[in-house]
């Protein structure tokens, strides 16, 4: 660390600024120079690995950031793989900046970049929690970047023109983005503070019904509720929050997400689906919600190996499978191994009239027996401290959702 700029390094209204100093360090001179005039400290991290520059502080040099990232500042310029410098130099900004958030030190954050300097930049970011300010400008921000950004609350800001030095255009832009973060930075969170207890409950099409009767009745109780979309990114911004503290338990009506993990669909949430709750130690029901299905995109799109299973045309771009029993034996002990590590109390329900809609009596996915070999699988690989309710009912009416926030209830007070 540059010791002559150790002064910036306070608790304090402290903003941390991101980016490649090397081939751009008049645009980020000129960028600290607006967070200076506008009463922050600044806390700066090079991440290019060409050089430095003398025209502000720099708090981490890019060789301290390449260390972090696993590698040296040497090999990075002797082997000339650009791929592999912007991961190195991305997980090393990312470590430096989750450590200066642990210890307090910055109030928010602030990068640019072009295209790999964009990455960096999100990659940073990916460390902070939801609510901690992160602003990125960028040449790329009009581009999808939902991979790199994921659940994060991170604001894109389009940099209009490159940069690549200063100009009328980037002036204006990068003013108005030290203003934004500046203004981010001092909205406090207090405003907001949660007067009750927050839930977050999982839904998808075909458990509206439950999820909407379930959410009034919490209401009613006078719970917050945070209803997240089971298509990917809602599973995996659920967990994120749930790590980020922002959640007090969760009623996981629809785990279908696990079913396209271990069948290739698309809405695979990933491998950690069903795991914060457990982590973090917070009560959680858990439902097999829409595990009687995975989730394709149109007809043509459906894998050659499942053409021959039992497909069902939800909407014209959404194609459903019915899982079968072999699958369902699976995802019983993957449900089950997840919540077994679980830190708090842990209520399975079982609706025995049908995992969904089209799950139900009469309905085009209604397969008792294949459901039977799911809740086998689940009874028979969860701990014995897991309780398990089998509740003589289809997921969407109001009695199996009237018994899920019982449920809740019971264990929120136990």
């Amino acid at each position: 660390m540059n010791k002559k700029s150790n002064t910036n390094m306070q608790k304090e209204e402290s903003i941390i600024m991101v980016g490649c100093f090397d081939t751009k360090g008049e645009d980020f001179g000129f960028l600290y120079g607006c967070l200076i005039g506008l009463g922050v400290k600044v806390i700066t991290i090079n991440t290019g690995v060409l050089g430095s520059t003398d025209l502000f502080p720099v708090n981490f040099e890019a060789m301290e950031v390449a260390l972090s990232g696993g590698s040296t500042l040497t090999d990075l310029r002797e082997n000339k793989d650009r791929g592999r410098a912007i991961e190195v130099m991305g997980n090393g900004a990312a470590t430096i900046v989750e450590d200066l958030f642990k210890m307090k030190k910055a109030n928010g954050i602030i990068g640019m970049g072009g295209g790999g300097g964009t990455f960096i930049v999100l990659k940073a970011m990916q460390t902070l929690p939801f609510g901690f300010p992160k602003i990125c400008i960028s040449t790329l921000a009009t581009k999808d970047l939902s991979i790199h950004v994921g659940i994060k609350d991170i604001t894109l800001i389009p940099s209009v023109v490159d940069v690549a030095g200063l100009n009328s255009i980037s002036k204006v832009v990068m003013r108005q983005g030290a203003g934004a973060i500046v203004g981010m930075m001092q909205v406090s969170r207090s405003t907001d503070e949660r007067q009750s207890k927050s839930i977050a409950i999982s839904v998808f099409g075909n458990t509206t019904l439950c999820v909407d009767k379930c959410s009034k009745f919490l209401r009613d109780l006078d719970y917050e509720v945070m209803a997240f979309h089971s298509v990917g990114v809602g599973g995996r911004t659920m967990e994120g929050l749930t790590m980020d503290g922002c959640i007090d338990a969760i009623l996981d009506i629809t785990t279908t997400e696990l079913a396209d993990e271990l069948c290739g669909g698309i809405c695979s949430a990933g491998p950690d689906r069903l795991t914060a709750a457990a982590k973090i130690g917070i009560p959680q029901i858990v439902v097999p919600g829409c595990m009687d299905m995975v989730n394709f995109g149109p007809l043509e799109t459906v894998p050659e190996k499942y053409r021959d299973r039992q497909l069902f045309s939800w909407a014209p771009d959404v194609t459903l499978m019915r899982t079968n029993g072999e699958e369902n034996r699976i995802l019983g002990k993957t449900i089950a191994e997840k919540i077994n590590k679980s830190k708090a109390p842990v209520t399975i329900l079982l609706p025995l009239g049908g995992l969904s809609k089209i799950g139900g009596p009469g309905e085009v996915f209604h397969a008792p027996a294949i459901d039977q070999e799911l809740f086998i699988s689940l009874k028979s690989h969860a701990n014995k401290n897991i309780k398990i309710l089998e509740v003589n009912s289809n997921i969407n009416t109001e009695s199996f959702a009237a018994q899920a926030v019982k449920s809740l209830m019971e264990i929120l007070n136990h």
